[in-house]
């Protein structure tokens, strides 16, 4: 049974290839070629290099911690800065590239044709990664060094002012809402106000709280004489008669403390909140008041600090990525990579053919120097 011809058999049966000579130097002549494509014409390598700000760091983040009075991180209503890998979309997207072309003028210019097929040729020589400390690394390759180092530069100044455009977007996005938002905080925290006033004035209250600790202290003090007056009281009853003058004193005494006790615990409407029971009645609606102005305040207070964050966000737009590696063009040698892989794929063709002639598979033996 013949076995299937493979192609390394169909290569060395061919006629060309049957000689011994003609076939070494066949495969010494393409070796040779790709030897030389592999060097020449030479090519460069340009190199730049962007680094992301780092984000909650600086006056923004300042303001976030004191704007946030120890309640809310203004960093869940800002959000952090977008990962390494969001920047490298960006920067490998069609936009970049469009702007690359703009910046360079690459449209109509020789090699590069019209702005579709100049598009295809620098994604072809243009190169974005992420390297280590989310650095991103930009190469652009050319025959030309200048060329190579124009476009690693131009690509970099692209990817600042895409990222630049999409910050200040994102930016007049949040300043739309915050500006919403602290339009209705300031108008609940003016309904607050205006309602715990309507209700000081009517109940006559300058400062509720304090008026209740010093009622408060006050029956504390009416109820600790009244307590002393009994015991002198119970003391002279021991020694002095009902009719002595100390003891009527005394007695008088006592009914008047008694009366301004029950006066400070019982309300009556013509007191008003002029005593502790007044004011205690009225403390529960006071303390609602209360909270719901502090609660409008803190509103208020952070949307405050969030438009300042805004407001930051748009000034610092331009400064999303730092230029730590200007474009330099590599003083190395750089190869043709498909030229060493068609040299190494010639070689190791050559060495097979040289093997499976000197041991052909069975039904595969080929005769050197046949001519057909």
């Amino acid at each position: 049974m013949t076995p299937p011809r493979t192609i390394l058999g169909s290569v060395v049966n061919n006629p060309w290839f049957r000689r011994p000579g003609r076939r070494r130097l066949t495969f010494a002549v393409a070796a040779v070629v790709f030897a030389i494509l592999s060097v020449w014409p030479r090519h460069y390598l340009a190199e730049a290099q962007l680094l992301p700000q780092d984000s909650g760091g600086g006056l923004s983040a300042a303001l976030a911690q004191q704007g946030t009075g120890g309640m809310l991180s203004l960093g869940a209503l800002l959000g952090n800065k977008q990962p390494v890998e969001s920047d490298l979309t960006i920067a490998r997207s069609h936009a970049v590239l469009n702007l690359v072309i703009d910046k360079l003028h690459l449209t109509g210019r020789q090699g590069f044709g019209n702005r579709q097929q100049a598009a295809v040729k620098l994604r072809r020589r243009l190169s974005v990664i992420a390297i280590r400390g989310s650095i991103l690394q930009i190469q652009a390759e050319d025959k030309d060094p200048d060329v190579a180092r124009s476009i690693a530069g131009a690509a970099a100044d692209a990817i600042q002012d895409r990222l630049a455009a999409i910050s200040v977007t994102q930016a007049a996005q949040k300043r739309a809402v915050a500006n919403d938002r602290f339009r209705h905080a300031t108008v609940e925290l003016a309904q607050a106000q205006a309602a715990i006033s309507r209700f000081r004035i009517a109940n006559k209250l300058a400062a509720p709280a304090e008026q209740l600790g010093a009622q408060v202290g006050l029956l504390a003090s009416l109820e600790g004489r009244l307590k002393a007056k009994e015991i002198e009281v119970s003391t002279l009853r021991q020694f002095v008669t009902p009719d002595n003058i100390k003891m009527q004193t005394a007695l008088a005494e006592l009914a008047v403390l008694r009366s301004q006790v029950e006066a400070q615990k019982v309300a009556t409407p013509q007191e008003g909140t002029s005593n502790l029971a007044g004011i205690a009645n009225t403390d529960a609606e006071y303390f609602n008041l209360y909270r719901d102005e502090k609660a409008a305040e803190i509103l208020y207070d952070i949307y405050q600090k969030y438009l300042e964050e805004v407001t930051i966000d748009e000034m610092s737009a331009n400064q999303n990525l730092s230029l730590v590696e200007p474009p330099y063009v590599y003083p190395e040698r750089q190869f043709n990579i498909a030229a060493i892989g068609l040299l190494v794929l010639t070689i190791v063709l050559a060495i097979a053919a040289e093997f499976y002639i000197a041991r052909p598979p069975v039904g595969g033996r080929v005769r050197e120097g046949a001519h057909v």
